[in-house]
This record gives structure tokens, sequence and C-alpha cells, in this order.
């Protein structure tokens, strides 16, 4: 009954949106431009509109500049998380919320002489995934998009003694460089810090068969938590404020991904740090805003929205020479529904929510000037079908689209065509996230911006983003309105209001909209790729398969395997592999690799399993590297 219900709360908001005028009405002429003043003409023109030129081309200037700000085309997309970026000068990376990045490279060198039959055996990269530091974490190390485990810096499983990686997560500053495992690192020394960097180094191993890298190195990275973040509801010195939270003091910072919480720190910036005085020095990454330049009560609103809605950022920006410091800033308020503006000479943010209308303007509130209310948009320009794009974990952190927003209504008033446009959203993760700022952006498509209207002293005192009902009979206005930018003149003792219509339906409507997620691609296991381009080369040697295969649960959540290894002249090791259903395809490796002696009894104890039937099998490897077939061992119910 519940679905029923939305659904009947989904129709009902998508026909008042029509209903209210915003469409139909508009698109009939009746909002069209009309200017109104004293009687009398000269050659058929206005007299007031003659004298005054000059104002009216100042406001007309301001609507356009509102009206081409909502329309202008979002920033796009800068860099990717899925590739490395090597350059001599990258640009720096920054990163928010939880994500993947896959690393901008600042090391790549050989070494180690000779080590048994392999020159230069030993390969470390240094990686940074974020200024900003210290992050929250570092959560894994992904190859070929699945989680290797490590102990310390070692990896355990299949990547056992030949991949390492030590980690930093950007303290200012921090105790010691990054090193590596087999000693000093060549050109990387102790004065390599990377204070204020998450980092890490990572370093493989090579042997003459170059059997476990026989594909090269696989795509890898990090997934972490990134920037700490400030938050002015957790700062007692900020009115209504409580907390340890402070603006000058990056140390004060917690981990947030709300989008709004992640640009009010973006716009501070984030600096170096004094490690004597304990000041912030350099500016690193951000826009660089002081504290008395934000508009502090419209962004504590937008983040209270964000954390209402759920929406997070979770991404990277970068910034480097060329790159435009305010299109990152407009990148991360994007994620929450909302774009940076500069009003009253202050840092403010528009943003998506409700509205109620605090006051009602009408004929006796207006000042001398023309008023502007442009009609809707022209049909080449309107859209009524949006897809959703946005990055997904489930598919390797790649754009992904998700199902089209559209509404029934909207296509019928464009005469019955559907016209499609994708809608990047560049710093979501989530598939609803991504729904619901679409179908934001489809219904904003459909609101008049750019209504100007010169008002008489006391409309000083509303701010930017504050709504209003506006009616002038006149140009056709009978509506709730947005204010988007106020031009206050004081000689002429006017304020010029720049307003959007706001149709309250399309929050409910936007905020019921749910994703769709693609299907997920199937991932290799580690190793299995290398398998496959070793046994591509020809060695197809392999051993006899083991015998004397046993199965027993020597306790709870324990499962004992037993196996004598052959005794084929070129047997090499043993894998074993397990499953919860009877399919070798989907099983997945136990341990690594056993190395064997011929003929020798052995015998491997399977820990921490859950209550499940499990299958086991077991493959022989070769000194080549040859793989052998699988052998089912059998099956067994572990309690």
């Amino acid at each position: 009954m519940a679905k029923a219900l939305a659904k009947v709360a989904m129709i009902a908001g998508a026909v008042a949106l029509v209903a209210t005028g915003v469409g139909a009405a508009a698109g009939a002429g009746l909002f069209g431009a009309a200017g109104t003043g004293a009687a009398g003409t000269v050659a058929g023109v206005s007299v007031s509109t003659i004298s005054t030129v000059a104002s009216v081309a100042t406001v007309t200037a301001a609507a356009a500049s509102v009206g081409a700000q909502l329309l202008a085309k979002k920033p796009g997309a800068i860099g990717t998380v899925n590739q490395v970026t090597i350059s001599a000068n990258s640009p720096i990376p920054y990163g928010m919320g939880r994500c993947f990045y896959a690393g901008s490279q600042l090391h790549d060198v050989g070494y180690g002489g000779k080590v048994g039959k392999t020159k230069n055996p030993y390969l470390t990269k240094v990686f940074v995934w974020s200024a900003g530091g210290p992050i929250d974490g570092i959560e894994t190390l992904l190859m070929d998009w699945q989680p290797v485990t490590f102990s310390g810096t070692a990896a355990v499983g299949y990547y056992n003694s030949w991949l390492y990686a030590q980690h930093q997560l950007g303290q200012r500053p921090e105790a010691a460089a990054l090193s590596g495992p087999w000693g000093p690192v060549p050109d990387w020394s102790a004065a390599h810090k990377l204070s204020g960097m998450a980092a890490s180094m990572i370093s493989y191993r090579f042997d003459r068969k170059n059997k476990v890298w026989a594909n090269g190195i696989p795509v890898h990275g990090v997934i972490a938590r990134f920037a700490r973040v400030y938050d002015p509801r957790n700062d007692s010195t900020y009115p209504g404020g409580s907390g340890s939270h402070r603006f000058d003091n990056e140390d004060t910072f917690q981990f947030d991904r709300n989008a709004a919480l992640n640009a009010i720190t973006y716009a501070r910036g984030r600096y170096a740090k004094d490690p004597v005085t304990g000041a912030q020095t350099i500016k690193v990454v951000g826009c660089g805003f002081p504290y008395e330049s934000f508009d502090w009560p419209q962004w504590v609103a937008f983040a209270n929205t964000c954390e209402a809605n759920g929406w997070n950022c979770d991404g990277h920006v970068y910034d480097g020479p060329g790159i435009s410091l305010w299109d990152n800033l407009k990148r991360i308020c994007a994620a929450g529904g909302g774009v940076p503006v500069i009003s009253g000479g202050l840092l403010s943010v528009r943003f998506q929510s409700p509205k109620v209308a605090l006051d009602t303007i009408t004929l006796e509130d207006f000042a001398e000037g023309e008023r502007i209310a442009p009609g809707m948009r022209t049909y080449k320009d309107r859209v009524n079908t949006m897809v959703p794009k946005y990055r997904s974990e489930a598919n390797k952190w790649e754009y992904v689209q998700s199902e089209a927003v559209q509404f029934e209504e909207y296509i019928t008033l464009d005469g019955g065509d559907i016209k499609e446009e994708e809608f990047l959203c560049e710093m979501v993760t989530d598939k609803n996230q991504a729904a619901q700022l679409t179908a934001y952006e489809l219904f904003s498509r459909r609101e008049l911006s750019g209504i100007t209207i010169p008002c008489k002293p006391r409309l000083w005192q509303y701010r930017l983003g504050e709504a209003l009902n506006v009616i002038d009979q006149q140009t056709g206005i009978n509506h709730l309105c947005v204010i988007a930018a106020i031009n206050k003149d004081i000689a002429n003792a006017t304020a010029t209001l720049t307003l959007e219509t706001e149709t309250t339906s399309k929050h409910a409507l936007a905020l019921a909209m749910t994703g769709t997620a693609p299907p997920p691609p199937t991932l290799v296991p580690p190793g299995d790729a290398d398998d496959a381009a070793w046994d591509n080369a020809g060695n197809q040697d392999v051993p006899d398969q083991v015998s004397e295969v046993a199965l027993s649960s020597p306790g709870v959540g324990k499962v004992l395997v037993k196996w004598r290894d052959p005794t084929t002249s070129n047997y090499y090791a043993t894998r074993l592999y397990r499953n919860t259903s009877n399919s070798f395809g989907t099983a997945t490796k136990v341990n690594g690799d056993f190395l064997g002696s011929l003929g020798g009894s052995r015998e491997y104890e399977d820990t921490g399993l859950m209550p499940d039937t499990y299958h086991y099998w077991i493959v022989t490897v070769s000194d080549t590297g040859a793989v052998g077939d699988p052998l089912y061992v059998g099956s067994i119910l572990s309690v």
C-alpha cells in the first residue's frame, strides 16, 4: 500500500508542476516579458523607460548573469580516479568522502643488484593519494579490483613475499619518510617525508621466471576515507555551535562525507603547518576564503539539508596550473544540489530545499524601473528525460548510467517527444543520491529564472535563497519565488531582486527517487590472470594430481584437508580452492601456494568458517608454472 501511495504522490506532484503554470501557461505566453512605468511615450517608447535606460541595462545584465549561471554547463570532470597520474608537475589531488583512487605517482625505480639469478629484482613506486592530511584512514589496497590483505607491510595470500606496502595518512609533519622492505630506495631519502600528504610506498619483487607478474603489474589503488572537515555546528565559538572544531585549526577537524562540509573546508583551503609554532603557513589546496567572508547561516543550512538528505561528496578534485579553484568548489557543492555564489560581498551558496514564503510582494512594493519576467525556455532548450551518471563501487569505480528520470507530464507538454540528456553526478557514489539530484536538475530546467523586480527599501532585509510570494498582474506572475541575487542601490533607495520560481511539490517528488545500478562485472581472483599468461607461454608439462585426499571437521568453523603430494619430478606446489557451491569456476583460493615435497603427506586446517557446506579442490603446479586440472576433494558440512 505504501508503494501505491508513493506512486500516487509522485504522479500528483508531477501534475502540480504543470498545473502551476510554470509549464503550460508560460509556454502560452502568459509570462512574456513586460515593462511597466508612468504614462507617456516618445516615438512610441515609454518615457519612464527612456529615463531609466542605465538602470534597466544594469538590471537586465544582472538578470542575464544569473540566468546564464543557472543555465551554464556544469564544469566537466578533471582527471580520473581509475588511472595513475604520472607527470613531472602533476596537479595536487584532494580526496573527499570515501572513494577509490589510483594515485599520483611521484617515484618509480628498479634496484637490488643481482639477487640469485635475477638482476634488479626490486621495483618501488611512491603514490600520493591526497593532500590535506591527515586523512581519516586507508581502508584497503586493491589489486585487479580485489582487496589484498597485509600483515604489517607484507602482503599475505597470493602476493605473499612479492608485494609490500607502507602507508602514511599525511601528518603535519610526518615523523619519518616512507621506506621500502629491502633497505634504502635509490633517490629516496629521509628528507622525502611528504608531510600533509596521504601517500604509500609500494614495492614489488620479481624473479627470473616472472610468474607472479606475468601479465605485468595490475591496476591497483586504495579505497580510503579522505578529508577531515570543519563543521561550524561543532564549533562552540560559532553561535549555536557546540564542540571543539575551530576554523583556524585543522587538527580539530573530523571526517564527514557531508557535501556542504567538504565544500566549506575546500573553500577555506588546506595549509601546511609550521612544526615549531603550530601555525598554518602555505596554502596547499583550496580557495583560501577567510572566516569572515562566509555567509555562515546559509552554509549551515546547506549542511543541515545535505545531512537530512544523506547527500555526500565522494571523489577527488585537483589543484594546479590552469585549474579553476572556483570550478572545483562548484563540483563539490553540486554533490549536494548547490552552487556557490558571491552575495553581499560574502561567499554564499544556493541549494535545493523546501522553501516557505517569508513575505508577499505586490504592486505597492515595486520601485521605479522596469520589471522583467522572461518566458519559459524554448522547445529546443527544454529537456524532459535525464539519465543520471554516477561513480559505482560495484563497477570498478567507473562512471555508470542509472535508469532515466522522466515524467510523462513533461513529455506530453513537449508534444510527446522524448528529449534526453545525460547528467553527470561527478562526486556521487550512491545511485539514489544521483537519481534525486538528477530529478532536481530536471525540475530546475522548468523553473523560470531571471525574473527581475526593483523594490522599495523594505525588501532590503531579505537574503539570498529566501522565498517570497510575488504577485504582479501586469507580468502575469503569481508564484512562490526564491531570491537568486540582490542589488542594493542606496542612491535611489531601491533593492533590485532577481528571482527564480519555486515549485513546492518538486521536493517530495525528487527526494522519493531511487536509482538502479547496472550489474557488476565478474572479477578474476588474484593470480588467475598470471596463471593464464604463464600457461599460454607453452608451459604445459603439468605434474600428476595429488592422492590420498580426505576431509574432516576437527571443530566449530574448521575443516581439515589432507593429501599426499605427487611424486612427479617437475612438481612444485599445490593450490587449495574452496566454494559453498559445487563450482570450481567461482571458487576462492585458500592461503597461498603450498610448496611441496615429492610424495610427502600434507594437511591444512581451514578456520573461521560459517555454518555451511563447503566444497574443496586441489590443483598441482609444475616448476615451470604449468597448472594442472582441478581435483575435486569433496564436500563437508561445517558447523
